[in-house]
């Protein structure tokens, strides 16, 4: 009786009232349910965390970054420093040492490196000196080979060389301008490149090229350093936009300040002790601040006097 009762009043009923009516209709409302917790997974489709990993392998592999063991120990890094002579290269080479890591020097002159890296192992850390010539291919290329068998592909790359010889554009002779050129941009790509490829497929790593304000501006009797100090500022600013994604960090360090120690007090002088503090914050950097170019003076360095 009430089922057909329910039936009867299911249909739309229509109430005439005068000159107008009114349609209505009975409904039963509808119960939503949520879908179970527990889905299973269909056929041919991997849990999500599978498909998260999978993603990850593949940034990885697309980033050339390499996968590293789990050690109970963390790896000491290695600093390569090439051009490291007196003044800026032995006092980096003492900082970066002051904080356990382990140092590579290179000069064409690698037998007056190993005095500095005897007091370097004296101080607990691993250090050699090698002999390159960073305008031959085949040079740089020994180098990195060797350094890498001995400590590893280094953490930390610096090309701290510079070659000048003032003179006017019509004095230069075609040798002195190669040779400016080569020791200041061409060697400064040798070095990067190298450094570049091993620390890509390692997936981190700090390369610093050292340049000059010749690389901000031309300076009169300064082409033989301007035109190689540009260059290298160029490949500075490329490598850097190259290797962000790899997780290298490659940072241009202008430097407008005579550091050697036989300098007279009247002419600008950066204490090199400082400027080697800097070039380690730069590496300590996190990866969500890194500095592409940073300028450095002294106090009593006025820019454009002699610009």
């Amino acid at each position: 009786m009430l089922h057909r009762l329910w039936k009867h009043l299911k249909v739309a009923r229509r109430l005439n009232l005068g000159p107008a009516s009114v349609v209505f209709r009975f409904e039963r409302a509808v119960r939503l349910r949520t879908a179970p917790r527990n889905l299973p997974v269909l056929e041919n489709q991997a849990p999500v965390t599978e498909v998260a990993h999978a993603r990850a392998d593949t940034l990885g592999a697309e980033r050339g970054s390499v996968s590293q063991p789990v050690s109970a120990k963390p790896e000491r890094e290695t600093a390569l420093i090439v051009g490291a002579g007196p003044g800026l290269g032995e006092s980096l080479a003492r900082r970066l040492a002051s904080e356990g890591i382990n140092i590579a020097l290179a000069s064409r002159d690698g037998l007056r490196l190993e005095r500095l890296a005897g007091e370097l192992r004296r101080g607990g850390v691993r250090a050699s000196g090698f002999t390159c010539d960073v305008t031959d291919e085949l040079s740089v290329q020994e180098l990195f080979e060797t350094v890498c068998r001995e400590y590893g592909v280094p953490h930390l790359v610096v090309y701290a060389l510079q070659s000048f010889g003032p003179g006017r554009t019509v004095d230069i002779e075609v040798p002195a301008f190669e040779a400016g050129w080569r020791h200041n941009c061409f060697g400064a790509f040798l070095v990067a490149r190298a450094a570049a490829r091993l620390m890509a497929a390692a997936g981190r790593g700090t390369i610093v090229l050292v340049g000059s304000t010749s690389a901000l501006i031309g300076r009169e009797n300064h082409l033989n350093l301007a035109a190689g100090k540009f260059g290298q500022r160029a490949l500075a600013q490329v490598l850097a936009k190259e290797m962000w994604s790899h997780g290298v960090h490659v940072v241009h360090v202008v430097i407008d300040a005579d550091i050697r120690e036989d300098v007279q007090e009247e002419f600008p002088q950066s204490q090199p002790e400082d400027l080697a503090e800097t070039i380690c914050f730069l590496h300590r950097q996190p990866r969500t601040a890194w500095t592409s170019e940073i300028d450095l003076r002294p106090w009593n360095e006025r820019f454009w006097e002699h610009c």
